[in-house]
């Protein structure tokens, strides 16, 4: 076999072999895709005012969970419907939260965080009497970083409550 050929034989199993090996690498690259929810949840989370966002399904109970100024007890309101929506969501198969908690912009970032981690947890604690286990609701305090309007209005004193992606 004369040179030419055998280049010819190897440059063709050489290109095969550095295609596989590229597809070899960039799949095992690949990050595996979001465990996602069923039909019948993501109704059943769009039925309760739950919105797909970035990071899972977010419920901004601004409007339907607020609290007073300085202050993360919730009234018999808040406290029924926060018990209504974990029993909703546990009979969905749902039983993994994020509870956010936010606050308006009076007061210092210090106190605003400490209080919207209150109100986080003053949430998560419903849920759990409600029955969802506790080891499965993560509580995060964001202060007032994240205003759904600006001026230090009430509409900024409220939870979220968020289905993760998994």
């Amino acid at each position: 076999m004369n040179m030419q050929g055998r280049t010819q034989i190897l440059g063709g199993w050489g290109r095969w072999c550095l295609a596989m090996a590229l597809a070899l690498l960039l799949g095992a690259c690949q990050t595996p895709p979001p465990k996602g929810l069923t039909a019948q949840q993501q109704q059943a989370l769009r039925a309760q005012g739950f919105e797909p966002a970035e990071q899972g399904w977010e419920l901004q109970m601004s409007g339907k969970l607020l609290f007073e100024f300085d202050s993360y007890e919730l009234g018999e309101i808040a406290r029924t419907r926060v018990t209504e929506l974990a029993h909703v969501l546990m009979k969905e198969g749902i039983d993994r939260l994020r509870v956010e908690g936010h606050t308006d912009d009076r007061g210092s970032d210090a106190y605003n965080l400490k209080l919207s981690e209150r109100r986080a947890q003053a949430v998560a604690e419903v849920l759990v009497e409600a029955g969802m286990p506790r080891q499965n609701i993560e509580v995060r305090g964001l202060g007032r970083s994240m205003p759904v309007v600006s001026g230090g209005a009430a509409e900024n004193r409220r939870v979220a409550i968020v289905v993760p992606l998994m």
